[in-house]
């Protein structure tokens, strides 16, 4: 049976409190996040293709191999998205510098966007950015439409074929809509941008490969930790507990946690802010201890 469990804490503001125009929670710990030390690389041949890195106050002179790595995909519906939102850029080094403080070197990437690419070229850029690093001890952290592309590489050769099949040790999902209605109208029609039509969204969606995949494929990728917001919007939620499931029942390791409080956009934009952040404090302890 799927374990789930309730991440519970002081109740967490909403999105509408965080962001209030100006994100008053997260400017007040403006020069604690900007204190921690951000380097920003390329990973590809566009321009597009970059990097933020945030290093953990210990790791400032170079010497990252002994930190383990998080690496975070925003969402954006496939359409929008940045690795640091202008004007005020609070957002996401609130996430970069809540990690790294926490002794976790944390890269954020940028990746092409709808309508400039197609199925499955937000995947490769996902993989690409992950790079053929050294390290062991290597995670993924993937938001919203983030993890579409995150799942959309995992399930497939993209990933089984790749340096990074040999490097993560564990992936979190936030948010993920892992399958796509119809009835979600704007969203439906961006993911046939992408995708190419009803067909082959239904084909190519992360549940939808799943579901064809073989149980031993399944058993021999890295373990899940799914995160669904409390008040996350149906489609979403029930899509996350459906992957969880079907990725149970084929022999996959994967952990179902609720985040009391919460709405969509919430979790992310809590980090750095000092209410809402358990389920960042779950995330520290479950790479710490894998």
């Amino acid at each position: 049976m799927l374990d789930t469990h309730i991440l519970l804490g002081s109740y967490p503001p909403r999105t509408k409190e965080i962001i209030d125009s100006t994100y008053p929670l997260l400017e007040a710990t403006r020069a604690a996040m900007e204190s921690i030390v951000r380097k920003t690389f390329d990973y590809g041949p566009i321009e597009t293709h970059k990097l933020d890195v945030y290093y953990p106050p210990e790791h400032t002179d170079g010497t990252t191999q002994t930190a383990p790595i998080l690496v975070f995909f925003y969402g954006g519906g496939l359409v929008t998205g940045s690795r640091s939102s202008p004007p005020s850029n609070l957002v996401y080094n609130n996430l970069g510098a809540y990690f790294a403080s926490r002794g976790i070197l944390t890269v954020i990437p940028d990746y092409r966007l709808v309508p400039g690419i197609t199925y499955p070229q937000g995947s490769k850029d996902h993989l690409a950015s992950l790079g053929d690093d050294n390290s062991t001890h290597v995670f993924v952290l993937a938001h919203s439409a983030g993890g579409m592309h995150v799942s959309g590489y995992l399930l497939t050769d993209l990933f089984a074929s790749s340096p990074a099949a040999h490097i993560v040790r564990g992936v979190a999902f936030m948010g993920v809509p892992f399958e796509t209605y119809p009835s979600q109208g704007k969203f439906y029609a961006v993911a046939e941008t992408y995708y190419g039509d009803r067909k082959k969204i239904a084909q190519n969606q992360p549940l939808g490969i799943l579901r064809r995949m073989e149980p031993s494929r399944v058993a021999s990728l890295p373990p899940l930790r799914n995160y669904i917001a409390g008040s996350e919007p149906r489609a979403i939620s029930s899509s996350m507990r459906n992957f969880a499931k079907e990725w149970e029942k084929k022999g996959g390791v994967v952990e179902v946690l609720v985040m009391d409080g919460h709405d969509h956009l919430s979790p992310v934009l809590a980090l750095s802010s000092g209410s809402g952040e358990e389920w960042g404090e779950d995330l520290v302890a479950w790479i710490g201890s894998s």
